[in-house]
């Protein structure tokens, strides 16, 4: 797979704000802006070792089925097992992938970046984007069709960006 890295370093960053949800396992549930897990094994936009994001949903749908249909693969999330975060957020320096004009010119479609269980394509616009030090980028859900999601490299974001854990609750999904 190519992306055309040097269209993707020409991609201009845009903000975006607004609430956005993460579902943590319980048991890490104290910790909403930990990124360890993405770290140590990786995930779409991510590198294993090399850096970490905070994966967060548009809404709890868009979770529960990056989680129900992504980390537990297939399986369902027994009651009690999640806590669902609500975030506000506001980011200075986004990338949007989800801009049919940005896909184009870096050479991918929608359909090579939600491959589920498939990170290359993903990863090959990550890690230059997280070099290039944007705060985070949009991105369609591989689990959700026409859901979106946000990935933040937490690292990068400096004021007046930020992420706020807001609220914790419980989680049923219904």
């Amino acid at each position: 797979m190519h992306v055309n890295r040097d269209e993707l370093d020409k991609v201009a960053p845009q903000k975006i704000d607004g609430s956005f949800y993460r579902l943590i396992r319980t048991r890490y549930a104290n910790e909403p802006l930990s990124m360890v897990g993405s770290l140590l094994e990786g995930a779409r936009y991510n590198v294993a070792g090399m850096f970490g994001a905070l994966y967060l949903g548009f809404n709890s749908d868009t979770c529960h089925a990056e989680v129900t249909q992504g980390i537990l693969a297939g399986l369902p999330v027994k009651k009690g097992a999640f806590k669902l975060w609500e975030y506000a957020v506001a980011l200075q320096r986004i990338i949007r992938l989800d801009d049919p004009s940005v896909l184009s010119a870096i050479g991918v479609t929608i359909d090579e970046i939600t491959v589920p269980g498939h990170r290359e394509t993903a990863s090959l616009i990550g890690e230059p984007l997280y070099k290039r030090k944007v705060e985070g980028l949009v991105a369609p859900s591989a689990q959700r069709r026409g859901s979106l999601c946000l990935d933040v490299f937490q690292d990068h974001v400096k004021l007046p960006s930020y992420v706020n854990p807001l609220k914790m609750s419980d989680y049923e999904h219904a």
